[in-house]
């Protein structure tokens, strides 16, 4: 049987597509309609959870940790939420960083009202899960309207100074955490605790961490939990991410500085090494493109890297988005493939570069030759798992 697919039905899968991208479109103009729907003013929390679907209200219910009311009705649980929300808000307030504890205070000076800025839907909704933050339009601007109940709670004014110093603290925490599992790919709980604990002045611990972690899974949705730890959002494979660590038991993870990880933390970031930066000026250099757009172009060629792919599969992907006029073109490509690819940190090198790596080999050689320590057949001392004689002793 032939498994090439005829021009007609070729035809069909493209309308069908087309299609799909059509009733998707329409599902988020409505979703965005209902987000922004005119409000009245004063805002109340049962006029916003009026608005709500009976999901949205039990998603609440579960945020706030309210149990014995799952069999009530839709009109019943909004009499118990009305009460709870205003006296629960500490509950979140103990997970949050500065960024969406400035957020939040800005509403709250504006008497329950501001300007929506740019928020993810995913971020919009998290606020709403816990009943303190809602969308909608008054006087035809989106606006962000906290209820009247919320603003008026005493909490702001008690607990403020303490909310600052936890959010400080939950900061760094998030920052430290996203920038590890940047450069480092996945971790297993332990062996991230361990991690963080060497930029930190005091021990962690795992009671207080773990929901803060969690809540910013929830609203960045940089990392993510599963049953291997917690591995930045690209990774697919944990699982052989972390088999790759096992394999150098004896390499160290890379020993990057706090302000290192710190920035790596940070949302979009990029590691501009020198390999990066000039394979984005050479597609900048020949090509009608922005530097926003190489940039783009590079990262996926990171990516590639990161999650095992060869020169040539990039070399494809790259064929794909820009055209290559003749030979002395594609192997100038290689070229700066082959330099991204050794300047890159990688997370199955433990966050080292392939050059850093051979240098390190080259080094423990040396060594090696000097001191006949090392039978062929010991592990090597590089920390890549191989034999001795399969690695450096080649």
């Amino acid at each position: 049987m032939s498994s090439t697919i005829s021009e007609k039905d070729s035809k069909q899968l493209m309308n069908a597509f087309a299609k799909m991208r059509e009733l998707t479109a329409k599902t988020e103009q409505k979703r965005e309609e209902k987000r922004w729907s005119a409000i009245s003013v004063p805002f109340f929390t049962k006029d916003a959870l009026s608005r709500l679907s009976k999901d949205d209200l039990v998603k609440i219910r579960q945020r706030l940790e309210i149990s014995g009311v799952s069999q009530l009705k839709k009109g019943e649980l909004i009499e118990v939420l009305v009460t709870e929300i205003p006296v629960s808000i500490g509950k979140l307030f103990e997970k949050l960083n500065e960024q969406r504890f400035r957020l939040l205070m800005k509403v709250v000076k504006g008497n329950g009202l501001l300007a929506a800025p740019k928020l993810t839907g995913r971020q919009l909704d998290y606020f709403q899960e816990y009943g303190i933050l809602f969308t909608g339009s008054v006087e035809g601007k989106n606006m962000l309207a906290m209820p009247e109940e919320v603003v008026a709670s005493p909490l702001w004014r008690e607990k403020e100074l303490e909310w600052r110093a936890i959010a400080r603290r939950n900061t760094e925490w998030i920052s430290l955490t996203h920038g590890l599992l940047f450069y480092y790919g996945s971790l297993g709980i332990y062996e991230l605790v361990d991690l963080l604990e060497k930029y930190l002045d005091e021990p962690l611990k795992l009671r207080d961490y773990l929901p803060v972690i969690e809540e910013a899974i929830s609203y960045y949705g940089q990392i993510r939990h599963d049953t291997n730890g917690y591995s930045t959002m690209r990774v697919f494979d944990s699982e052989k991410v972390l088999q790759e660590h096992g394999l150098r038991k004896d390499l160290e993870f890379y020993p990057f500085t706090k302000e290192q990880i710190l920035s790596a933390g940070q949302p979009d970031f990029l590691d501009r090494n020198k390999g990066f930066a000039d394979f984005v000026t050479f597609l900048t250099d020949n090509y009608l493109i922005t530097k926003e757009g190489a940039e783009s172009i590079v990262e996926e060629c990171v990516y590639a890297t990161q999650i095992g792919e060869s020169p040539n599969d990039i070399l494809q992907y790259l064929q794909r988005r820009v055209e290559f006029d003749n030979l002395e073109t594609l192997k100038a490509f290689m070229v700066y493939i082959g330099n991204l690819m050794n300047n890159t940190r990688q997370w199955v090198l433990k966050g080292y570069t392939p050059i850093e790596l051979s240098h390190r080999q080259q080094k423990v050689s040396h060594t090696v030759s000097d001191n006949n320590k090392i039978r062929r057949n010991d592990p090597c001392h590089c920390g890549s798992g191989k034999k001795y004689k399969k690695c450096c002793g080649r």
